[in-house]
């Protein structure tokens, strides 16, 4: 894919169950960026905080459709599609589990310089709804100064 340029990410998560509890993580960490057409490519490493350390998450973000693959210790695959209901079986020490998401927001502006993605999602575990997860990553460029470059 090229050399990857390093970014600065900032990931927020918040994930809404049922019951209307939600539970946010928040993950300030290097990754790298690459573009190939017009598509960008975003790789950074997992860590303690999301509970997925030792996981690398790879998101590709095409015109209408993100994918989201996870390697190492937790493995998954997503993609995201407006209006697409997309499905997933995971095999479980307790069976197959299947696990739906359904897109309710997908928006992006990305750069070679700085990006932001917005993805709102409801999620099905084995028909049942299992709540609404946002994902928001915005990625600027390291400048010169580390961090603290406005």
């Amino acid at each position: 894919m090229g050399e990857g340029k390093k970014v600065i990410l900032t990931i927020r998560g918040n994930q809404v169950n049922p019951h209307g509890e939600d539970h946010k993580i928040e993950l300030i960490t290097e990754g790298l960026l690459y573009r190939k057409g017009s598509a960008y490519f975003i790789e950074y490493e997992e860590s303690i905080i999301s509970g997925m350390e030792g996981t690398k998450t790879l998101i590709t973000v095409e015109d209408q459709r993100i994918y989201l693959e996870r390697t190492g210790s937790h493995e998954s695959q997503f993609v995201f599609e407006k209006g697409r209901k997309y499905v997933n079986y995971y095999e479980t020490p307790f069976g197959n589990l299947e696990m739906g998401i359904f897109p309710t927001k997908i928006d992006s502006v990305l750069d070679e310089k700085e990006g932001k993605l917005d993805l709102k999602y409801e999620l099905n575990i084995s028909g049942k709804y299992a709540g609404s997860n946002e994902l928001k990553v915005s990625y600027q460029e390291e400048g010169p100064q580390g961090f603290f470059e406005s």
